[in-house]
């Protein structure tokens, strides 16, 4: 078994022991989301104004950009959802891009 799996004697044997064992899994509750659709599509534009730069770059300038949108009138967002776009981190940023970069047919 140790040549077949890579596994070494003490992990195989653990697993041998423990191989009739029946364990219980516990489903998890699906998290509430963050971010409304309103906050995604008023992200989506923000990075249309900016030029469609990546999360990373698009992040920093988004406690800047939010406010200046919001005075000219371009964003119609309240107070909290404007602090929560402000604050997306670069990864999120990214993640909720994917579907308007495919849209927009970007290649980066």
């Amino acid at each position: 078994m140790v040549e077949l799996t890579g596994w070494n004697r003490g992990h195989a044997r653990a697993r041998l022991l423990g191989a009739g064992e029946v364990r219980v899994v516990r489903v998890s509750a699906p998290r509430a989301p963050i971010y409304s659709s309103r906050v995604v599509s008023a992200l989506e534009l923000c990075w249309r104004a900016a030029r469609m730069p990546a999360g990373k770059r698009l992040a920093p300038m988004l406690p800047v950009l939010v406010p200046l949108l919001r005075r000219d009138g371009e964003l119609d967002l309240t107070d909290d959802e404007a602090v929560l776009l402000a604050s997306m981190s670069a990864a999120t940023i990214d993640r909720r891009l994917a579907g308007a970069k495919v849209l927009a047919g970007f290649r980066g």
